[in-house]
């Protein structure tokens, strides 16, 4: 595989569970990994293994649905490094709430002010990062962004009203950037996934009591059931992720990518 030696990313949320597996394989190819979070403590984890591999890591706090924050995170991460050139907006911003069953669940028994209030602050926490980094990305020879997100917004689930609505717009947002930004060399793919184990997801739907609701739940055991190939873990969506990001994908832009295990077909 093309390595990324040279290269410098930044990938949100990478401090855990998919954003963690990501800066990693990033770090494994050679690129300079920015991982931007909210607790520098929680990094150091992700850091320290960046460190062992013999790659360059680094970690600038800031908040996702914060369009300053982002930009100090995209000023920051070329101040010091020089540029950026891939961007992985993978952080949710409110993981918690997406759970919530006032958020998630039957059309008729949700908050309907507060699910579309989660919506847009879930399109802000991917893309303020992406355009606080434009500028950079557009200034070297070629960028590559990648949005991560959930398969609601491709396969219609019952009681995801706000992942299939936020989900399902920044599929068509990323598909709509590929044409706007292909005169730039800056290439937008996305990737939807499913259950992810070891991911905060995972453990609030079997690791902890009360998290999420018993609907909920049940539809997570189904996944488990019914995905011919199993259940992900993180490695394997970060494979496809360095992968779109990588030279190797050099001539795909506007793509979305399920890695779900054959669960679901497109």
């Amino acid at each position: 595989m093309t390595d990324l030696r040279g290269k410098v990313a930044v990938v949100t949320g990478g401090a855990g569970g998919i954003g963690r597996g990501v800066a990693v394989r990033l770090a494994e190819r050679g690129a300079t990994v920015v991982v931007g979070g909210r607790s520098a403590e929680r990094a150091q984890g992700v850091l320290d293994e960046i460190a062992a591999l013999g790659a360059t890591g680094a970690f600038i706090a800031g908040d996702v649905r914060s369009l300053h924050d982002m930009r100090a995170l995209a000023a920051g991460t070329a101040d010091r490094f020089g540029g950026i050139d891939i961007v992985v907006a993978n952080a949710g911003g409110n993981d918690d709430e997406a759970r919530d069953p006032r958020v998630r669940g039957p059309f008729g028994e949700i908050d309907l002010e507060r699910a579309t209030a989660f919506v847009g602050q879930a399109i802000a926490a991917k893309l303020f990062v992406v355009q606080a980094a434009l500028p950079h990305l557009r200034a070297g020879d070629g960028g590559s962004v990648v949005f991560v997100t959930s398969e609601g917004g491709r396969v219609p689930t019952p009681g995801q009203t706000a992942i299939a609505t936020f989900s399902g717009g920044l599929i068509q947002v990323g598909k709509l950037l590929s044409k706007e930004l292909a005169r730039d060399r800056v290439r937008v793919n996305t990737v939807c996934v499913t259950v992810v184990a070891g991911t905060p997801s995972w453990e609030a739907a079997f690791e902890k009591e009360d998290a999420v609701s018993l609907a909920h739940r049940r539809q997570y055991e189904k996944i488990l059931e019914r995905a011919p190939l199993g259940v992900a873990t993180p490695p394997d969506i970060a494979a496809v992720v360095a992968f779109l990001a990588s030279d190797d994908a050099a001539f795909l832009t506007g793509a979305v990518l399920s890695p779900t295990g054959g669960l679901t077909l497109h």
